[in-house]
């Protein structure tokens, strides 16, 4: 095995360890670690780091598993897209109808919280690399 595979295998196995260990550690405050009092910011600071950490996670798999920028610049607009489509709106409806914890709010949660765009990626990259090869 030539040092680049070994260290993509690293760099995937290490990915989701951190992946698993964001979702076994996903009640922990980052914000009073960060000495923040609860209020309305705590609530966006720890669903934001979390986000992040996720999908950058995530985006080291999808390098560790392709190897080639071109997927992980694509990833990155993915998550670019999640942090302005999904997390914001995901904020005002969390606080402007906080009694509302409908289907909508419940679906939202799931894909920020989840790197579950990200994911989906991995098939679609995998495909592409099979069956369109330049």
């Amino acid at each position: 095995m030539d040092k680049a595979l070994r260290i993509r295998v690293v760099l995937a196995v290490a990915s989701v360890a951190a992946l698993i260990a964001v979702f076994l550690f996903q009640r922990t405050d980052v914000s009073r670690l960060l000495g923040m009092e609860k209020t309305f910011w705590s609530f966006v600071v720890n669903r934001s780091v979390r986000f992040l950490i996720n999908d950058a996670l995530t985006i080291l798999l999808i390098f560790a598993l392709f190897g080639e920028r071109k997927y992980v610049v694509f990833s990155i607009w993915v998550q670019v897209f999640g942090l302005v489509f999904l997390l914001i709106p995901y904020f005002i409806i969390k606080f402007n109808f906080p009694s509302y914890n409908g289907p909508l709010i419940s679906f939202l949660h799931r894909l920020i919280l989840n790197p579950t765009l990200l994911l989906l990626l991995i098939p679609a990259f995998y495909y592409q690399q099979k069956h369109h090869k330049i």
